[in-house]
């Protein structure tokens, strides 16, 4: 680490206690913090569609929906992270006071001008090492248009999809949202 990265690291202790009491929130990358931008109202829009469509799914099963208030923890072979997905199953049966989602299946980002080279590249790699991870789905919010990277028995494989009559499935979280519920409202 040189001097300069030295001066801002700071240890997942430290993060962790001020994310407890801090007003807003941040993501935490390998000892570097970096505060969350705010979004805009299609952003928004598009995250309760897909919370309110995959909750209405999943309610009274094993698996709960979280939205932007719930980290995940990644530890990696040199590095940890913790990130606030837009959207996130967990299927973990998360305590009540826990902070992080147990075992996410799928994470939805939806992208913005300022995150979309994080949310495909960085975001990409480091949520792939999830091992319960099967689905990550980038959504645009300026275009019908939502890529899909899902885990097979050999590795992963990716999928765009552009047409309303589409869905997103995945067997593990016992869901299938259509992509005309992921854009309801928002005239694309």
């Amino acid at each position: 680490m040189t001097a300069e990265h030295a001066q801002y690291y700071i240890s997942t202790e430290e993060y962790l206690a001020g994310e407890r009491i801090s007003q807003q929130r941040h993501e935490y990358l390998a000892g570097i913090i970096y505060a969350m931008a705010g979004t805009t109202i299609q952003h928004s829009r598009i995250v309760s569609n897909i919370v309110r469509h995959l909750g209405n799914q999943l309610a009274g099963g094993r698996c709960d929906v979280f939205s932007t208030d719930i980290k995940v923890q990644i530890q990696t072979d040199v590095a940890e992270f913790y990130y606030y997905p837009d959207v996130i199953v967990d299927c973990g049966g998360s305590e009540a006071a826990s902070l992080f989602a147990k075992e996410p299946r799928p994470i939805f980002e939806v992208l913005s001008p300022d995150t979309e080279r994080i949310d495909r590249v960085e975001k990409l790699r480091n949520y792939q090492s999830i091992p319960t991870l099967d689905l990550y789905g980038l959504v645009d919010q300026h275009h019908l248009a939502v890529t899909l990277y899902r885990r097979t028995g050999s590795g992963w494989e990716s999928q765009f999809l552009t047409q309303k009559t589409e869905s997103v499935e995945l067997a593990s979280a016992e869901f299938d949202l259509a992509l005309a519920s992921i854009y309801e409202r928002t005239h694309l």
